[in-house]
């Protein structure tokens, strides 16, 4: 019964990727405001941008010169996030009660991150913008790239974090205290999700055949900074579970001072 559960959530799940997926590949400016113009509007909350929308284009501040066109939508993003959230909670919870409950739960946390992390791409690309590190190899294109990336794989391993403790039901300091590694798959959940539609989807649909050169940089970029971001959590983590191990210890009664 559990099987065919989970079996049923991850058909749901999937195919509502897919649909998205298709419905983005075909989508103009106008079909996608629904998140373009809360993207914009958020942005405008963090700077001085304004952003109105200007058909067959996307959502434009003419004074700065910046459009948020349909490839900044960050619809993939969202498929992303909606598929690992989606994922994560059927794999904890094994009612069928939660199946509709968890997956819609999902994908409207999901929309408010994508909205979220859109216009933190879009603050940090308006101060990135006026830095003089620019060169003939380190060029604008790259820094956009990858702050992008940055940006988006850090929120998507805080999002499966926060998903893995709310569906846990557990004190996440005690667990961490008792058994800090016996999950050390579950900081690899964000990695594979992201690897797999930035990457994987891609190479699905003959991206290396059509342009191996601009493919295979892509590749190598999205595989090189999310390593090196997995690589820095995992210290981070680390560190941050030796100073709660030290700090209870530091707490305990020693045998003398129980005497």
């Amino acid at each position: 019964m559990k099987a065919l559960y989970k079996l049923t959530g991850g058909g749901i799940v999937l195919a509502t990727a897919c649909k998205l997926k298709y419905y983005y590949s075909h989508a103009n400016s106008e079909d996608l405001d629904w998140i373009i113009g809360p993207t914009a509007f958020v942005a405008e909350l963090f700077t001085d941008l304004s952003f109105s929308p200007e058909p067959g284009y996307g959502w434009v501040d003419v004074a700065h010169s910046v459009v948020l066109a349909p490839v900044c939508a960050g619809v993939n993003f969202l498929i992303i996030a909606f598929c690992m959230s989606s994922f994560q909670i059927l794999w904890k919870k094994h009612s069928p009660n939660v199946l509709v409950t968890g997956i819609v739960l999902a994908a409207t946390a999901s929309y408010l991150l994508t909205i979220f992390a859109n216009a933190m791409r879009i603050v940090l690309a308006v101060i990135l913008f006026t830095l003089d590190i620019y060169s003939a190899w380190l060029t604008p294109d790259m820094v956009h790239r990858v702050a992008g990336i940055v940006v988006y794989y850090l929120l998507l391993c805080l999002y499966s974090q926060a998903v893995n403790w709310s569906v846990s039901g557990q004190n996440n300091r005690g667990q961490m205290g008792e058994n800090p590694f016996r999950k050390q798959a579950l900081r690899l959940v964000p990695l594979f999700w992201y690897l797999l539609f930035s990457v994987g989807v891609p190479l699905a649909n003959n991206s290396l055949r059509a342009d191996p050169e601009l493919f295979l940089r892509h590749a190598a970029t999205v595989g090189a900074v999310t390593a090196v971001l997995t690589l820095i959590l995992y210290k981070a983590q680390r560190w941050y579970l030796w100073v709660i191990k030290d700090r209870y210890n530091a707490r305990q009664p020693t045998a003398s001072s129980l005497e």
